[in-house]
């Protein structure tokens, strides 16, 4: 086997080194990926230098390519891949960059009714400094919290809607995925493995069945500064060919903002086909 993996902290994340996935990966190193993705939650793949059709046929090789809502800023010869660069971004009301990921904690896409299990994030431009991308082990944070609390979470669900203060949705797209709301558990259990994650994307909960919004919100606020610890996060500096892979299911994450937006940080997006949370 010619991939390394060495753990990225304590609780979660590897990093992969030595595999080229612009080439043919032999099924033992491609095992061993897969195995720790699972496992680790969070993995950096090293040193990469894909073209489109390249980081294409290396996403097939840990699931089936989902289509993202984001139509605004789909790569036009590869609609699969969606291409975030901090100089198009959505701006707040004083004019300044609000770069995609970077509102608060989440996980991706949780308005569908089969969200994507993994998302992968390709550096291809990177800023002169920052722009870090931060994760949080979900798992960790559930196991973390006093059983009593955990009983009272368990049952609840979350209502989803795509959120209307984005700019890189389609009007066609954004009108196909207001009409369906979507109910999924506020704790997942994963399918591979068991384990239970809090699972939630703040800016798309439209509330918590059984509360009004504005309860729901601060609900899950509260539950997110409880939950979230330091020892269960880890903080990924990008460095150039850098290819990220992280479990949806099981993980929340948010891109920083301490960058100059008009200086171009460029990333490639590819999500992956999920199933029906439980």
């Amino acid at each position: 086997m010619s991939v390394s993996l060495n753990p990225l902290s304590s609780t979660f994340g590897v990093e992969a080194t030595g595999v080229d996935l612009a080439g043919p990966v032999a099924a033992e190193d491609l095992s061993a990926l897969q195995a720790a993705l699972t496992d680790r939650l969070v993995m950096v793949v090293r040193k990469q230098n894909l073209t489109p059709e390249q980081y294409l046929d290396a996403a097939r090789l840990f699931g089936d390519l989902m289509p993202q809502h984001l139509t605004k800023i789909l790569m036009p010869e590869h609609p699969e891949i969606a291409v975030l660069d901090s100089r198009q971004s959505d701006k707040d009301t004083a004019g300044k960059a609000i770069p995609t990921g970077s509102r608060n904690w989440h996980t991706d896409h949780t308005n569908h009714a089969r969200p994507p299990k993994i998302t992968m994030l390709y550096a291809v431009k990177l800023p002169s400094k920052g722009g870090d991308t931060s994760f949080a082990n979900m798992q960790a944070a559930y196991a973390g919290l006093p059983p009593a609390e955990q009983e009272k979470l368990n049952p609840l669900i979350t209502v989803n809607v795509i959120e209307q203060d984005t700019g890189n949705v389609g009007d066609d797209a954004r009108q196909a995925l207001t009409k369906a709301p979507q109910r999924h558990p506020l704790i997942r259990t994963h399918p591979e493995t068991g384990k239970k994650a809090i699972y939630v994307h703040p800016g798309k909960t439209e509330r918590i069945d059984g509360m009004e919004p504005e309860e729901s919100r601060a609900f899950v606020q509260d539950l997110l500064a409880r939950a979230i610890q330091p020892d269960m996060t880890y903080r990924h500096t990008w460095q150039p060919g850098d290819l990220v892979l992280w479990d949806n299911r099981a993980t929340l994450h948010i891109a920083h903002r301490d960058y100059d937006a008009a200086e171009g940080r460029i990333m490639h997006r590819v999500i992956l086909e999920g199933d029906v949370p439980f």
